[in-house]
């Protein structure tokens, strides 16, 4: 929905992050793989032409790729919906996407307010 407004640049660090929001919980769900699958193809990469970087990049290294407050909050919605697309988001998964939103400057208020949204349209 929102993954077009990102950069080319933007795009792995997104991916990675969503690897992280979906891992969070120690289970990958069927409907969180498949979720990714589309966000791949919205964002027009192939499996063979994703760039995915290091996994010992800390989640504010990855934030830092993000260049406006646009992709930043294109990112962190698409990462929420991520969250609620299994119909569980739990405790881990909102304590990686509340690290995330940190890192990017986004407020706890300003982040509930868009997990709360998030919630309205998923969870229904």
């Amino acid at each position: 929905m929102f993954l077009n407004l990102l950069k080319p640049e933007e795009k792995s660090a997104y991916l990675t992050l969503a690897r992280r929001v979906i891992s969070a919980d120690s289970t990958i769900a069927k409907e969180e793989q498949t979720l990714l699958e589309a966000m791949k193809r919205e964002l027009e990469l192939s499996d063979e032409g994703i760039d995915y970087l290091p996994d010992s990049l800390s989640i504010r290294e990855l934030c830092d790729m993000f260049v406006s407050s646009k992709s930043k909050v294109s990112a962190l919605m698409e990462l929420i919906g991520i969250g609620f697309v299994d119909g569980q988001f739990v405790h881990q998964e909102k304590e990686v996407i509340y690290q995330i939103a940190e890192s990017m400057g986004i407020s706890k208020d300003e982040t509930t307010m868009y997990i709360d949204w998030a919630k309205r349209v998923y969870v229904n």
